[in-house]
C-alpha cells in the first residue's frame, strides 16, 4: 500500500505535468509562440524552461499566458497545483505527527538540516521524489516497531 505522501506528491507532480501539457497545447493550438515572444518578452528558450519546470511559473506570467490565449483554465490548473502543493507539505507533517516523530529526528535520519526541511515545507516546489519516500520509509519503519 502506498503512503499518503508518496500519493499527495504524485497527485502535485501529475498537476504540474498536467498544466506544461495544457500550456503546450494551448500555445501550439494557437500557432503563438512568436506572440509569446513579442507579448510576453520569452524567448522560445525561456518558454521550454517553462514547460519543463512548471512549478517554476510565476502566477502574474500564468495570468498573463491566460490572457494572452484567452484560456482562464491555465489559472485553475495553476491554482490547483498551488492546493495541491500545499496539501502535499499539510500531509508530511500530519504524517510525520501521527507516527509521533520530530522533525529533528526525521531530519537526521534524510541526513538534513531541520532549516531545509521547513523551507521545503513553505515551497513544496523544492520536495524530491526521493525525499517524500524516504520520509515514508522512515514513517512506516517507525510504526512497524
Amino acid at each position: 500500500m502506498e503512503s499518503k505522501i508518496i500519493t499527495a506528491f504524485k497527485a502535485y507532480k501529475d498537476a504540474l505535468a498536467e498544466l506544461a501539457t495544457t500550456l503546450k497545447n494551448r500555445v501550439k493550438a494557437s500557432s503563438s509562440l512568436k506572440a509569446l515572444k513579442e507579448e510576453l518578452g520569452l524567448t522560445a528558450n525561456m518558454y521550454y524552461q517553462r514547460l519543463n519546470y512548471p512549478q517554476n511559473i510565476p502566477a502574474d506570467e500564468i495570468a498573463a499566458f491566460a490572457k494572452l490565449l484567452n484560456d482562464k483554465i491555465l489559472i485553475q490548473l495553476y491554482e490547483q497545483t498551488q492546493t495541491l502543493g500545499h496539501q502535499l507539505s499539510n500531509e508530511i507533517t500530519d504524517y510525520i505527527k501521527e507516527a509521533d516523530l520530530t522533525i529533528t529526528f526525521v531530519c537526521k535520519k534524510l541526513d538534513t538540516d531541520p532549516s531545509s526541511f521547513y523551507r521545503k515545507q513553505k515551497d513544496p516546489r523544492l520536495w524530491s521524489k526521493e525525499e517524500v519516500e524516504k520520509i515514508a520509509q522512515i514513517v512506516e519503519t517507525i510504526k512497524n516497531l
